[in-house]
């Protein structure tokens, strides 16, 4: 089973109350016991396409709290960083440009909080997409590259006052759903934290409560028949 790198030291968990955040506040809760640092802080975030973002918002939030509860890890009081909830400029804007603004202004509030690390627990492939390899690979590149980009720019505000600098990571963009299923079985996360569990008339969300929910239990009848086989960073399912 692939393993993501995942910062070592404190840092800002983006949530949007999906798998792949809860994923992020079990391995920041595993890094703060191990190294006995102050724990991460998440904030609240929604980089996917909406219209619909007030009542993604609704369902959201909640499940950002339940998970960093259930993880010991701080939420940010007064900030967030959402899409735009005005709709005329939500429908302007490309999707791309959404994550940038989003993505910087993240990197400022951690520049703020003292803390020099970001993450950003995005996953290209989902279970309801449909798209072809070719296209998954340059969204990954495109992700990565708008990670890096909104990173130095940050920085570079930042270090009009001082040498200071911050690191967006996306330790889970380029897994596939089967390693995604992977650590959720090795973790043992609590799915039932996740803003799709109680929420399934919102976009794509009774899609995803089937997916994780049907896997689960698949994966789990192998385990009893089977040794689980290794993924490699180049499988896509």
């Amino acid at each position: 089973m692939i393993v993501p790198r995942f910062p070592q030291d404190r840092c800002v968990i983006l949530s949007d109350g999906g798998v792949e955040s809860l994923l992020a506040c079990a391995m920041a809760h595993e890094q703060q016991q191990l190294a006995n640092h102050q724990s991460s802080i998440i904030l609240p975030s929604w980089w996917e396409w909406t219209q619909e973002i007030d009542m993604m918002i609704s369902a959201v939030d909640p499940a950002i709290v339940q998970q960093a509860g259930t993880y010991g890890l701080d939420v940010f009081p007064h900030d967030a960083v959402y899409p735009p909830d005005d709709e005329i400029a939500l429908s302007q804007s490309r999707l791309g440009a959404i994550q940038s603004r989003i993505l910087l202004e993240a990197a400022q509030i951690a520049l703020r909080a003292g803390i020099r690390r970001v993450v950003w627990p995005i996953r290209i492939m989902r279970p309801e997409m449909n798209i072809g390899m070719d296209s998954v690979v340059d969204e990954i590149a495109n992700t990565i590259d708008r990670a890096v980009l909104a990173s130095r720019l940050a920085s570079v505000d930042a270090n009009e006052a001082s040498a200071v600098e911050v690191v967006i990571e996306t330790p889970f963009v380029d897994l596939s759903n089967g390693q995604a299923l992977d650590l959720v079985r090795d973790m043992s996360i609590p799915l039932d934290t996740c803003w799709w569990y109680g929420a399934r008339s919102l976009p794509n969300a009774q899609d995803r409560f089937e997916y994780w929910s049907r896997m689960s239990l698949r994966s789990s009848s192998q385990l009893e028949h089977k040794p689980r086989a290794s993924a490699t960073p180049s499988q896509f399912s």
